[in-house]
């Protein structure tokens, strides 16, 4: 079964105060069997965690940890996405 990972899944893996049992789910079976991602998937979860740092919620170790982590993850990017008109 294919799941498709949003950015704010991601980002709540990332931050303590967002991890949730539902999201440590979802992690587990992508670490399991991958993911597919829409094409701003990379860009939306780097400058999140660029502004994270910036707001001092996070700092630049642990954004390199994650994009590290995140990185080795099985992750497809959905070439097919069409951008949103809305």
């Amino acid at each position: 079964m294919s799941l498709v990972l949003d950015s704010s899944a991601t980002l709540a893996w990332n931050y303590d105060e967002e991890t949730t049992d539902a999201i440590r789910a979802i992690f587990e079976q992508v670490a399991g069997s991958g993911a597919i991602v829409p094409a701003l998937w990379h860009l939306e979860v780097a400058n999140s965690l660029t502004v994270a740092i910036r707001r001092g919620r996070i700092d630049s170790e642990l954004r390199r940890a994650a994009l590290t982590d995140l990185g080795m993850l099985d992750i497809t990017v959905d070439q097919h996405q069409r951008p949103s008109l809305e």
